[in-house]
């Protein structure tokens, strides 16, 4: 099969000179080492088509008809007018016999071009080459929509964005009503052609460039053996699942903090309230996390545990160590200022931030409005889970009694919502 099929102006300069050379399609595809089918859709569709001046009808030579269009004051006969073929009933069109015994019905190798008076079919390079950049053009520009199907378009996903859904979201579970692609949906949102605008896509805003990391000072003795390169030691031996760690601050003046854990495997997210912001209600977290599910479900659900270096997870025996006696995880940290070692926490925050942006006072709220929250950002479908939610993913290998023992359920994908809308009721 030949490659490269468009044609370049040059390319239609020479099948344009071949043609007034006589010579056949085949003989043209092998001298451009193009496809006969291309060579001959390009001639099938940029063919121009010069009509003549006179009368091509069959009974031109006898015809006397006058007044053929209705126009009683007009003295011409109708043969000699070019409009009377519109509305002459008896008009026959006469084709030069040489044009129709061409194969490809073309006047270009034809010596009497420049003066016949019948309709002449004749490929020219410049004009075939002008209307396909036209065409090219055209087809890249607007959208192949009707007035309806634009509406009932944006009647889905405005409502859905204004609720927090990503564009990725409501085309997965929409697919049903939507009949475009998520690309053109962006597009139609960039075009400004629905009411939602790009300012209500988070994801649309560029972020600034990443600052280059600096030299920092050797970690303390206490961290010997949860170091990073540790981490990196054991799970290239072991295939053991990890979960990273963090702590998400209000405002200034807020005492508490939220405590989250991200399961990397499923991109799911939990988040836990924290009275204070310090290590012992870090471990007191743990602590009724472990009470909730039994020992072993703790240990084979949170085997590995990695935070970075705040203050509030310096306390590493109480985090490891069981409240029922023994082990219960191992603890890791980042290398300092490495916030992109648990890149995958850091960056699932966004979801949170679509509910609880930043300035929001966290001290108002409790546990069971950030169950609810945990439940709506997992149960949000994620493009790099090919098309599923977190919550899908983990029941597939997760134990059932882990979310019914921390109160997690799936939300419906029409019903997530991920704006200050979902905890407004707290906001008193």
């Amino acid at each position: 099969m030949k490659s490269k099929k468009h044609l370049t102006t040059d390319d239609r300069t020479r099948v344009a000179t071949l043609l007034h050379e006589s010579y056949s399609l085949r003989y043209i595809a092998d001298r451009l080492d193009k496809s006969p089918s291309t060579i001959s859709r390009e001639i099938h569709n940029h063919t121009t088509v010069i009509k003549p001046n006179q009368c091509d009808c069959l009974y031109s030579t006898d015809c006397t008809l006058h007044h053929v269009c209705g126009a009683s004051g007009c003295k011409k006969k109708c043969k000699t007018c070019s409009k009377a073929k519109k509305y002459c009933q008896d008009y026959n069109q006469v084709l030069c016999d040489t044009m129709l015994e061409h194969p490809l019905h073309l006047c270009n190798a034809c010596s009497k071009k420049g003066y016949c008076h019948y309709e002449r079919h004749i490929y020219q390079a410049s004009t075939a080459d002008k209307e396909y950049r036209e065409t090219l053009v055209g087809s890249r520009n607007g959208f192949d929509l009707t007035a309806g199907e634009l509406a009932k378009i944006d009647g889905i996903v405005t409502p859905l964005v204004k609720n927090g859904q990503s564009v990725y979201h409501i085309v997965q579970t929409n697919k049903a009503a939507l009949s475009v692609s998520e690309s053109t949906v962006r597009r139609l949102i960039g075009a400004s052609e629905l009411t939602v605008r790009n300012i209500d896509l988070p994801e649309a805003v560029k972020r600034k460039p990443r600052r280059k990391p600096q030299s920092h000072p050797a970690p303390p003795a206490s961290k010997e053996g949860h170091l990073y390169a540790d981490y990196l030691a054991l799970i290239e031996q072991e295939d053991i699942p990890t979960v990273q760690m963090d702590c998400v601050e209000g405002v200034q003046e807020d005492v508490g903090a939220i405590l989250t854990l991200h399961f990397t495997a499923f991109h799911m997210q939990l988040y836990f309230i924290l009275p204070q912001h310090a290590s012992s209600c870090v471990v007191n977290t743990l602590d009724m996390i472990e009470i909730s599910l039994g020992q072993e479900l703790f240990s084979s659900c949170f085997p590995l545990l990695l935070g970075d270096n705040g203050h509030e997870f310096s306390d590493i025996e109480g985090m490891e160590r069981s409240v029922f006696g023994g082990k219960r995880t191992t603890v890791y940290f980042c290398e300092p200022n490495r916030s992109d070692e648990k890149g995958a926490c850091e960056n699932n925050h966004k979801q949170l931030r679509k509910v609880l942006p930043k300035g929001t006072s966290i001290d108002r709220f409790m546990q069971a409005d950030m169950t609810l929250l945990t439940n709506h950002v997992n149960s949000h479908v994620r493009k790099s889970l090919f098309g599923h939610c977190p919550y899908e993913s983990a029941m597939r290998t997760m134990p059932e009694d882990f979310f019914i023992m921390l109160g997690l359920e799936r939300i419906p994908a029409g019903d997530v919502l991920l704006t200050p809308a979902l905890l407004a009721k707290r906001d008193v």
